[in-house]
Formats: structure tokens, C-alpha cells, sequence
């Protein structure tokens, strides 16, 4: 074999020994998260003020169709399950519009067109 065969040979083979030690390294490298940019963390800010104001149109469209006041499912949750209502809130529940009252470790379903109480479910933290 002519010696400038073998050197292409020689070059050859070193050249693919090193680009593959060179993806093996590549590959062994982890890839670290970035922070996120300025413009991200706007766009994302962005992102959740227009989720609270469809919260908020949301909300005030239930309200208008429920028959029975916050106050009056709290007090309907109240005398189900002792203690003091940490939070109330409507909502739309598989197409029925029922309250959610939270009591200590309790969530109490009240329904919102005639005030009884429809179950009573534990949180699980």
C-alpha cells in the first residue's frame, strides 16, 4: 500500500474517531435551563391577568343565574358540618351551578338554585 494512502486512511480514521468522541461528549453534557427572558415573564403576567379577567366575566355571569346568596350557602354548609367557612365560591360543576364552601378539612357542595346541601367531600393536602 502506497504511504499516501495510508496517511488518507490514518487522517480518515482519527477524523472519525474525533467527531465521534465528539458527539459522545456532546451528548454527555446536560443541558441547563435558562432563566427566563423579560419579555417571558411580561408575556406570562400578560397570560394570567387575562385568565382573572375571563375569571371574573365568568364568575359575574353565574352569579346572575344563581337563586340563593354566597351568605345564604354559607350558612347552609355552616349547619351541615361545624365550624367557621374559610371561602365560598360558584361555580359551574358538570353543568350545574353549585356553591363550593370550605370548612376547616371539608369542602361542602351547596346547590345554587335552592340552597341544600348536596355533599360533603375531605381535602386532601
Amino acid at each position: 500500500m502506497k504511504t499516501s494512502t495510508k496517511a488518507f486512511l490514518a487522517a480518515t480514521l482519527v477524523g472519525l474517531v474525533g467527531v465521534g468522541g465528539l458527539a459522545k461528549a456532546a451528548r454527555a453534557i446536560p443541558m441547563q435551563a435558562s432563566q427566563p427572558s423579560a419579555i417571558e415573564v411580561a408575556d406570562r403576567e400578560t397570560g394570567e391577568a387575562k385568565d382573572d379577567q375571563m375569571d371574573a366575566n365568568q364568575s359575574a355571569k353565574l352569579s346572575a343565574l344563581a337563586k340563593i346568596t354566597p351568605q345564604q350557602a354559607q350558612q347552609a354548609a355552616e349547619a351541615t358540618v361545624a365550624g367557621k367557612a374559610n371561602s365560598v365560591k360558584l361555580e359551574n360543576e358538570n353543568g350545574s351551578l353549585v356553591y363550593s364552601v370550605v370548612i376547616a378539612q371539608k369542602e361542602v357542595k351547596v346547590d345554587a338554585g335552592n340552597g341544600r346541601v348536596l355533599y360533603t367531600d375531605s381535602l386532601n393536602n
